[in-house]
């Protein structure tokens, strides 16, 4: 009765988690869609110089993706991780701490993604 109470427990809090995935899954893509759009419509504007370059639009379709992805592996990580101390009675301390890192990799890697992808970096920092 007691683990069914628990698991009643987790998949109520779930949910709401599952819907914001899916909100920032939809949105990223949307916001793809648009760039993608975008692109299409200037797509006579860009000159043949710019040719051999990534268009902007590109560019930041790329940004977006790689943050949603990024954002979404760290944090299914991070859910399993906790999945694991609760249905373990004796939780681990390395395992703790794991989901502690695991908390504080996408607020960490994020600026490393925007900046990297910027398009004015020096060469130096990419």
């Amino acid at each position: 009765n007691g683990y069914y109470i628990l698991v009643e427990s987790q998949n109520i809090k779930v949910i709401p988690d599952a819907m914001f995935i899916g909100l920032m899954v939809w949105t990223s893509g949307s916001m793809v869609h648009l760039l993608q759009r975008h692109r299409l419509k200037l797509q006579h504007v860009h000159t043949t110089s710019h040719r051999d370059r990534c268009p902007p639009e590109t560019r930041a379709t790329h940004t977006v993706l790689m943050l949603m992805v990024t954002f979404v592996v760290f944090y299914m990580l991070n859910s399993i991780f906790t999945l694991c101390i609760t249905a373990v009675a004796d939780a681990r301390v390395w395992l703790m701490r794991t989901t502690d890192v695991l908390i504080s990799c996408f607020p960490t890697v994020c600026p490393f993604v925007l900046i990297l992808r910027a398009p004015r970096t020096p060469r130096f920092c990419s």
